[in-house]
């Protein structure tokens, strides 16, 4: 697919969420809607789409383009606002990014939250809602979680605050019990199929990035932007060479160099995931065409030591053929050791 990728802002279509939507446009339509939202998800779950979606819809009623969800069109000023970061009654809380240290900070902090404080105690400019976004929750730091819980206990009239987050269980629990939860339910592989199509992807390469986006609209929007291809078809190689015992050596080129950064997080995740799917079809007794004579123990020992692997080896910042074939070794040696 040879496109850049939207940010959620910018984008106006999602795939999935239209009931969700529906049961918000009628609580809104009663007045009922509440001030307080945890959308939750795994990342890539579309939960900053459907945000800025929400945020579009009710700062600007009039430019809904139905009755029934949150669509506004792509020509509406509302629209372009929002896409320019140039709304003045949405506020978003996200990391800064920190110029002496060329990359975003590692949590939202308590300044960030006192601004958006600050921002929903104003009165709105169009004299409508005033939105706040928290992208992600799960990065505020104990002081900013805590510096939220004043604005959920005591909200201002007309406000609504978008909390994101793909952990909300570790969410503080006063947060949790102020806030209502809408939950991102995966998609199933047709659905992000036909989105994949519909944003320019061929018919086969959506086929095949489908299933490793496990549900995740937008994680399969950035499989295909990317070397998401390429990384699993590596990725499907690799295990196959493993289970025969053939030559790795050939994938380790793909996955280093400066395309091999852009596939590796991507190899990483597609492994550790085929080889959970592996053991959980085993236990249910319908076991797959890449491991068929494997118990499922030998699978979840598989899975473990892998991820383990995985993540001692980048803490040790092992050169990465190294780290390949010492993930090759092992998963031989667990699935030899325990095959059915």
């Amino acid at each position: 697919m040879e496109s850049d990728l939207l940010p959620p802002q910018a984008r106006a279509n999602q795939v999935g969420r239209t009931d969700i939507e529906q049961r918000l446009r009628a609580m809104h339509a009663d007045g009922v809607l509440s001030h307080g939202w945890i959308i939750a998800g795994p990342n890539g779950a579309g939960k900053a789409t459907l945000a800025y979606r929400l945020a579009r819809g009710l700062l600007d009623p009039e430019a809904l383009v139905g009755g029934d969800d949150f669509e506004v069109s792509e020509s509406a000023r509302i629209f372009h606002l929002v896409a320019a970061n140039a709304q003045p009654d949405l506020f978003v809380a996200e990391r800064l990014w920190d110029e002496k240290k060329s990359k975003y900070q590692s949590e939202i902090t308590v300044e960030t939250i006192r601004k958006l404080i600050s921002f929903m105690n104003r009165t709105a400019s169009g004299g409508g809602y005033r939105v706040a976004i928290v992208d992600c929750a799960d990065d505020m730091n104990r002081n900013a979680a805590n510096a939220l819980l004043k604005v959920l206990e005591e909200p201002p009239a007309k406000t609504i605050l978008l909390l994101l987050s793909a952990a909300p269980g570790r969410l503080v629990a006063t947060i949790r019990s102020r806030c209502r939860r809408l939950e991102l339910p995966p998609l199933a592989d047709a659905e992000i199929e036909t989105l994949l199509i519909a944003e320019g992807c061929a018919v086969d390469e959506a086929q095949t990035l489908a299933p490793f986006a496990r549900g995740r609209p937008g994680y399969a929007l950035t499989l295909a932007a990317g070397e998401g291809v390429e990384a699993i078809k590596l990725t499907q190689r690799f295990l196959k060479s493993v289970a025969s015992n053939g030559d790795i050596a050939p994938y380790i080129a793909g996955l280093t160099g400066k395309a091999g950064e852009a596939r590796w997080g991507i190899f990483k995740e597609a492994i550790i995931d085929t080889l959970s799917d592996a053991a959980r079809s085993a236990a249910t007794g319908s076991p797959g065409s890449l491991f068929p004579n494997v118990s499922p123990a030998a699978l979840v020992s598989a899975w473990e030591e892998t991820a383990t692997l995985m993540s001692r080896g980048e803490g040790l910042n092992l050169d990465r053929g190294q780290l390949i074939y010492a993930i090759a070794y092992d998963l031989r040696a667990s699935i030899a050791s325990r095959a059915a």
